[in-house]
Parts: C-alpha cells; structure tokens; sequence
C-alpha cells in the first residue's frame, strides 16, 4: 500500500512540474505571438447564429437562426430517455407540418427541415415523437416546444 500511495505521489507531482513547466513555455511574448493577437483584435466581428432547444420524453428539439428568424428545426431523439425507438417524428410551427418516415430513430440521427422565415415573438415550434406499435398504430412518446425569439 505504501509503495503505492509514493507511486501516486511521485506521478502527481511529475504531472505537476510537467504542467507548470508547459505553461511557462507558452507564456512568452514573441514577436509573432504579439501580432498574432494585434490581429485578431482587428479582426471584424463574426454573427453566429443562436439556438433554441428542449426536449420532453422521447423527443428533442432545437430552432437554429437568430432574434425572429428561423432558419432550420431539427428533432432528435432524446439520449437520456431512450437510446433509439422504431417511428417518426412530427415536426410543426407556424404555417408548416412535416412527418419525417417511419424508421429507426436512434439518438444520433438529427431530421433537419429548412425554414428560412421570420416569424413574430411568441411563435411556437414543436417536435412529436410517434412510437409505431405492432397493431399498427402509434403511440405519442414526447411533445417538447421551443419559442421565438431565439438567443
């Protein structure tokens, strides 16, 4: 047990010095690191764009695009509710309503629909998770909603 505890003891420290001594090497003020920075200074901003998302029982979803725009909905699966489930989803908001087809609907699959509109304050976004029964018929497995605008 002692050997151990000064094995562990002597690598915690080894990690340490290891990493101090690498960050003062990156510390130093170069000439290039100099106008590295000068640059980017100037550099012009970049617009990013903003996202909202939440997800209800089997269903995720995320609005992508910036203030009232909207440029894309996407609906996934939610990870920490089940890892995959055999249907569709229901993706809906605001003059639109899309099924995507019955499938295997793993949590890293991502349906995407193209929106490109701008929609006032308060519009509604959602995303229905239809699990397909062997009688043929679905049961709903998660309805989350999202709003504009989008921070």
């Amino acid at each position: 047990m002692r050997t151990k505890m000064r094995t562990w003891r002597k690598l915690s420290t080894l990690a340490t010095v290891a990493t101090l001594a690498g960050g003062l090497a990156l510390t130093g003020t170069s000439a290039a690191v100099a106008k590295e920075n000068a640059a980017q200074k100037n550099a012009p901003a970049t617009a990013y764009a903003a996202e909202n998302s939440g997800c209800n029982g089997w269903a995720c979803v995320k609005i992508i695009g910036s203030g009232g725009r909207v440029d894309k909905i996407q609906a996934y699966t939610n990870f920490w509710a089940v890892l995959s489930f055999y249907g569709h989803f229901r993706i809906w908001g605001p003059g639109f309503a899309y099924n995507t087809p019955d499938k295997s609907n793993p949590y890293s699959l991502i349906h995407s629909k193209d929106i490109g509109r701008n929609y006032a304050n308060g519009s509604k976004f959602c995303v229905e998770a239809y699990q397909k029964n062997s009688d043929g018929s679905y049961t709903r497995r998660g309805l989350p909603c999202v709003y504009t605008p989008i921070s």
